[in-house]
């Protein structure tokens, strides 16, 4: 999956608004270790091959880069195809997301409503402050209703209400495959500019 298709995804999810993320699902265990806290600002989804942007406009990355912003509960993605809204200002979206410690760490991005999307992320970096600034990850799917294919449907995904041995499963899978795998990594503080 290339970062654009990876935005595409998080983007069908994050135009749900902000949900309040309660855990991955009904049998979710508490984890010994707390899962990592991102840091806040400005972030990148790199292709395979392309390097992490090293200044802070996005408007200056080369196009296998592609934006994001994360600020306490809540991710922001401006969409890679420009796109405008009734106001003709860019469209972009919020959503809530949430963290699962665990090998892999498990993102779960959406609301009850709209559905989930849930990423598997591995190869934690983390700063000075134990915070995480990079990881190497893949959106996934579980086996069910609508099979075990990535969707941009996250309703579709087999993965709501499944007990999290099932998530960790399907992550794990996901995370075998080297040509679906998409690095982020935090580039700077800051936040999206008004649109």
């Amino acid at each position: 999956m290339t970062a654009r298709n990876l935005v595409i995804l998080v983007s069908v999810v994050g135009s749900v608004g902000l949900g309040a993320c309660a855990g991955l699902g009904p049998h979710a265990q508490t984890a010994a270790a707390p899962a990592p806290r991102p840091a806040e600002g400005l972030w990148a989804i790199l292709d395979p091959g392309c390097g992490k942007p090293n200044l802070a406009d996005p408007r200056k990355w080369p196009t296998c880069a592609s934006p994001f912003w994360i600020s306490r509960n809540s991710a922001v993605i401006v969409r890679s195809t420009p796109t405008t809204d009734a106001a003709g200002a860019q469209a972009s979206y919020r959503a809530g997301y949430r963290l699962a410690a665990g090998d892999p760490v498990i993102a779960k991005i959406g609301n009850r409503k709209d559905g989930y999307l849930f990423l598997a992320l591995t190869d934690l970096g983390r700063d000075a402050q134990g915070r995480l600034v990079a990881a190497t990850g893949a959106a996934f799917a579980c086996a069910g209703a609508a099979g075990p294919q990535v969707t941009a449907e996250p309703v579709k995904n087999g993965c709501a209400g499944q007990p999290s041995a099932v998530l960790r499963q399907a992550a794990q899978e996901t995370l075998k495959d080297p040509s679906a795998l998409s690095r982020v990594a935090w580039i700077a503080a800051g936040a999206p500019a008004p649109q």
